[in-house]
């Protein structure tokens, strides 16, 4: 290995010029996974240097798409993504990956166009089951998110009139919506009781396209489960809420 991107700058450089050379459409997710359909690894519009380096190696441009991965394809694009290892700022989980499954793999596309929808392809729909994992999906179109909440929160959704959540603090970036009851109730019983005297386990739909806008994401055990919405697409978020945001549990350290 003669190269070695040792800075994230480097190795976006190399990143935009394997695209660029492919005229590749980056897709909304892809991941690898097993011959037998097990994910390895799912990534959701991030790791586009492995992603391009498969890519390349399989001629694939865009659209979505799963191929099968021998040896030499593998190897190849194990080849094209190593550099990048002399990189300490940021971990190479796909790297892992790639060596991981020996000699046999799929590697699966999804266009932006497909990300919301279900798949007919096998490995994608196991794949995008993967980054849907743990969730409630209705069938009037709807994701049951649950949130734990304090009373000053809770006192701003009600002025909403139970319709909408308020926008995040300057030092909020992130609004975190939970995907089951038991998860909420333990940071409302544990932490909001702790940080306000009271703690609020809340209930609301969101229209499903939405909710799959948001990959699952684990906080620590196996059922924290969550959905990270970035500060500036609350409102479009807040616009997807079907119903009103019900109050289904309280928690008081009064006696």
């Amino acid at each position: 290995m003669s190269e070695r991107w040792e800075t994230i700058e480097a190795i976006n450089a190399a990143r935009t010029a394997m695209e660029a050379a492919l005229g590749w459409e980056r897709p909304a997710a892809w991941g690898l996974l097993t011959p037998d359909g097990d994910v390895v690894r799912a990534n959701v519009r991030d790791a586009y240097l492995p992603g391009v380096a498969l890519a390349t190696v399989l001629g694939h441009r865009g659209r979505s798409r799963s191929y099968a991965l021998g040896g030499e394809a593998i190897a190849r694009a194990i080849a094209m993504v190593e550099p990048a290892e002399a990189c300490t700022e940021i971990p190479h989980p796909n790297l892992a990956a790639l060596r991981l499954v020996g000699d046999a793999a799929v590697v699966t596309f999804v266009s932006e166009a497909d990300f919301l929808g279900d798949a007919d392809d096998a490995h994608a729909a196991a794949l995008l089951a993967e980054i849907r994992r743990g969730r409630q999906e209705n069938g009037d179109g709807t994701t049951t998110l649950w949130r734990p909440t304090g009373p000053s929160e809770l006192d701003l959704v009600r002025a909403n009139g139970f319709k909408a959540w308020p926008p995040r603090l300057a030092d909020q970036p992130i609004f975190y919506p939970v995907l089951n009851e038991e998860y909420a109730t333990t940071i409302a019983r544990d932490w909001n009781v702790t940080a306000s005297g009271t703690g609020y386990v809340t209930r609301f739909r969101v229209a499903t396209p939405t909710a799959r806008r948001y990959p699952t994401r684990v906080a620590g055990g196996a059922g924290h489960l969550e959905l990270w919405v970035p500060a500036e697409e609350l409102d479009a978020f807040n616009a997807a809420i079907v119903g009103e945001i019900e109050v289904v549990a309280e928690f008081s350290a009064r006696k």
